[in-house]
């Protein structure tokens, strides 16, 4: 769901500047800022000192539990972004560079740099991703990937404009890596099967943390045009200098079509760290999130959520409890389908539930179990 890819809105290099030596060079970017109210009206000082040892840390914090929108009541430029890539051919070489700025790279890196200080440099901060591409003339082509990558976990990814809404769920805020960095092999069996193995650093780290390598392996099956199914791993040793505690994460996608104009997913993740709370205490969290996504116009998209996260540790959100979230995105897209550029305008209504006081209230910390947020989206893609 999150490997590399084109689709219908990129661009070939070659064929704009009739240049034929970049023609299969592909590019396309996005800018995107939103502005979100905060029902709890939550103080800056307060959410800040609440973040603790939080799986997400960010700077001027007034929304709790989410990702990248977490400023309330703040007109906000969180991401810039362009892809270029060139698509190997069976035999061939290929690339693909992400380049970004924005808010949303910052709360990556200051994320990563919170838990391992010397996992990131100057270069994480621009560079979303970056990997070298070759396509052995083995069978289909079995492809050889080795760079720099966004995560192949879960049913999310760090661009809202590729995501069914615009806020994240609370299993990609706490409960899985942003991105990996190591080699990836990817072989399609037929066009409705593939496989994909990886070996990777690590959880979010350019250089390791430790000597040991985390595992990673996917498959997709398409069985028909209204159904895909996805089962992706992660396993290894993810703790500063510690090589034999491992941390293990399933992720299972289900998405059905069983209407011409209507797509649903369940998304199901479970995950477990040895030892992570002390000898013989491991750390465990769950989540199960379904998306129902109806084309209303061919230019009118809502996406309604509904997600469930058990944290039963606080391991990954610094509360130990259960979180519930509901959300609706009412996706609308503006412009000429033939533009050069489209505006994508995604308001959005979230409340969030949770089982004992998980978020803030104005100058009180810990001090409600629920909020409500309700905002506006607006991406600029090509």
């Amino acid at each position: 769901m999150n490997g590399i890819y084109t689709d219908s809105t990129t661009k070939d290099l070659g064929d704009i500047t009739k240049v034929d030596a970049l023609k299969g060079i592909k590019f396309r970017g996005w800018v995107e800022g939103y502005y979100v109210v905060n029902f709890n009206h939550l103080r800056r000082d307060v959410a800040n000192a609440n973040q603790g040892g939080s799986a997400i840390q960010s700077r001027d914090l007034t929304i709790e539990g989410r990702t990248f929108d977490v400023h309330s009541n703040s007109l906000s430029m969180n991401l810039a972004e362009i892809e270029v890539e060139r698509v190997p051919n069976r035999g061939g070489v290929g690339f693909k560079v992400d380049l970004a700025t924005g808010d949303t790279q910052d709360i990556i890196v200051d994320t990563i740099k919170f838990f391992n200080p010397t996992g990131v440099s100057a270069f994480d901060k621009t560079f979303q991703h970056a990997s070298l591409s070759y396509n052995a003339p083995v069978g289909q082509g079995l492809r050889f990937d080795f760079g720099k990558f966004v995560t192949h976990i879960g049913g999310e990814t760090i661009e809202s404009v590729k995501n069914r809404n615009f806020s994240h769920s609370f299993f990609y805020s706490y409960g899985i890596p942003f991105q990996d960095t190591g080699m990836r092999l990817n072989y399609a069996f037929s066009p409705k099967i593939y496989t994909e193995a990886y070996v990777l650093n690590g959880w979010n780290v350019t250089s390791d943390n430790n000597s040991g390598k985390t595992y990673g392996f996917s498959v997709g099956a398409t069985p028909s045009g209204k159904f895909n199914l996805y089962a992706n791993y992660l396993g290894g040793p993810e703790r500063p200098n510690n090589n034999g505690d491992w941390r293990h994460l399933g992720d299972f996608q289900i998405i059905m079509s069983p209407f011409p104009k209507l797509q649903t997913m369940l998304n199901i993740d479970v995950a477990k760290d040895k030892n992570a709370l002390g000898p013989g205490r491991d750390a465990a969290w769950q989540g199960v999130t379904l998306y129902v996504r109806p084309n209303v116009m061919d230019r009118f998209f809502p996406t309604a959520r509904v997600e469930y996260y058990n944290d039963r540790d606080g391991f990954t959100t610094n509360v130990a409890g259960h979180l519930w979230g509901f959300t609706l995105t009412a996706d609308t897209k503006l412009g000429p389908q033939d533009d050069f550029a489209h505006l994508l305008i995604r308001p959005e209504i979230r409340y969030d539930l949770a089982n004992h006081p998980f978020f803030g209230k104005r100058g009180r910390l810990l001090s409600r179990n629920h909020q409500f947020t309700a905002g506006i989206g607006l991406v600029v893609y090509f």
